[in-house]
């Protein structure tokens, strides 16, 4: 934020100079020259006026009567000017007439045929009011009983034209008001190139209660109410009073490179209990894991940051090492997607098929108490018989993806040396009927019997 120090301005106004005779171009003219009150108010404010002259041919002496506007200003002081030192009549103060009379001269063994320019004299003035604009509040006075003159060192009076060049403007200092906090948003859903932000200008009034216009501007020369792109963009409030006080603030509206998804999840059949899962969701080239509380069979995946897109027509989403995939196509919310799909389970080695090694590694998990552990597709806390309904229902499907699938078909059978050899030994206690080859029969045989206990070893009586 850039703030200029707290002050007066006073802003001269042009000097038209009349040029029907050479000395109607001499002027005489009344010139505020700002002082800086920090401490001050705008009803208390001290400034000076200089009276100068310029053009002039020989002037010794000047004898000047200044008015004011005594609602607006009040006289404090005056004092020779550094061109016209000597003080013939020290500057007097007349309140019931609103006028400051003086008379000084030059310095006769410095100057003694006179000088053309200088300053004759400068008066002090104190602001007595929250002073807005007032062209005419201290003025050279034409028709004063005492009139004003220049005087050359023949003591002729030098004709001249008057210029009036005080503008007195005392406001109070001011602040940008409601400047709006940072931004950090994601893109917008439906959009690749940024986001939609919309910003409250903040306001601003000077002491006399007068609103100001409060300009706006952004680092990337596009209108207030354009998109911000992706990355950071920088919007400059800024406004100026009739003072010359100005502020201005900068507000950063960051973009992030990603859109955000709500992706509500159900998962078919029977779910009694709750678990949190591990849900691995695939926008485009873009692939990532979020944890998702499920309640009853139904979750959400909040705020997953997917790649800008314009469109997402296809989106895939699985339950890591429970489900298999299914893919659902996000609708545009404005800010962000949103998308419901459904997963079929019985996939527990996260290879997208259920098949005969999901059957093993149940039989391996048969009786482990876990909510949400990989064959607990039920969420009851137990791998029992009621997990054994979601592969069968589900065997030998593959997960839905967007595009084609290459996924393999599912295994129906392998052997018990194959799993050795594949590292998947312990998958062995699968062979249900021992034939040496995990399979379809093994399925079979389980729906059949259930899972056979283990033997008792036997005991022989020693006589």
């Amino acid at each position: 934020m850039s703030i200029r120090p707290l002050t007066v301005a006073f802003i001269a106004t042009a000097v038209t100079a009349l040029t029907a005779t050479t000395a109607m171009s001499q002027s005489l003219s009344v010139n505020a020259t700002a002082i800086e009150q920090t401490d001050a108010s705008a009803a208390t404010r001290e400034f000076t006026v200089n009276v100068n002259l310029a053009s002039f041919t020989g002037a010794v002496g000047a004898q000047v009567t200044v008015l004011y506007d005594d609602t607006q200003v009040a006289f404090v002081s005056g004092a020779a000017g550094s061109d016209f030192p000597i003080v013939i009549s020290a500057a007097a103060d007349d309140a019931t007439n609103n006028k400051v009379t003086f008379a000084t001269g030059v310095d006769a063994s410095s100057n003694p045929s006179g000088i053309a320019s200088g300053n004759i004299a400068v008066l002090t003035f104190r602001t007595i009011a929250e002073v807005c604009t007032d062209l005419d509040a201290i003025v050279l006075s034409t028709t004063s009983a005492l009139p004003t003159m220049i005087s050359n060192n023949l003591g002729e009076s030098l004709s001249y034209t008057a210029a009036n060049n005080v503008s007195v403007t005392a406001l109070d200092d001011f602040a940008l008001v409601g400047v709006p906090s940072n931004v950090s948003v994601p893109a917008d859903a439906g959009s690749a190139t940024g986001a939609a932000v919309s910003l409250t200008a903040p306001t601003a009034s000077d002491s006399c209660d007068t609103s100001l216009s409060v300009s706006v501007s952004r680092s990337d020369s596009a209108s207030i109410s354009a998109e911000f792109p992706i990355g950071t963009t920088t919007v400059t409030y800024s406004a100026t009073d009739a003072a010359g006080h100005t502020h201005s603030a900068d507000v950063t509206v960051t973009v992030a490179n990603y859109q955000l998804l709500d992706a509500s999840i159900t998962l078919n059949g029977s779910i009694s209990g709750n678990s949190t899962r591990s849900v691995r969701v695939i926008a485009g080239a873009n692939t990532q894991v979020v944890s998702v509380g499920f309640t009853a069979g139904s979750g959400t995946a909040s705020d997953v940051q997917i790649p800008p897109a314009a469109t997402y027509s296809c989106i895939r989403y699985k339950s890591v090492n429970h489900s298999l995939s299914n893919t659902a196509a996000a609708t545009d919310g404005g800010t962000q997607w949103s998308a419901s799909v459904a997963l079929d389970q019985g996939d527990s080695n996260d290879d997208n098929r259920v098949d005969i090694l999901d059957f093993g590694i149940f039989v391996g998990d048969f009786g482990t108490s876990s909510a949400g552990a990989i064959s607990n597709f039920n969420d009851d806390g137990n791998v029992n018989n009621g997990d054994f309904s979601f592969i069968s229902v589900n065997f030998a499907d593959v997960g839905v993806v967007c595009g084609a699938y290459t996924g393999g078909t599912p295994l129906m059978a392998i052997s018990v040396k194959e799993l050795r050899r594949r590292g998947l030994g312990h998958l062995a206690g699968a062979d249900l009927n021992r034939d040496g080859i995990l399979s379809i029969p093994d399925i079979s045989y389980y729906m059949e019997h259930g899972l056979p206990t283990a033997k008792q070893p036997r005991v022989t009586t020693q006589w």
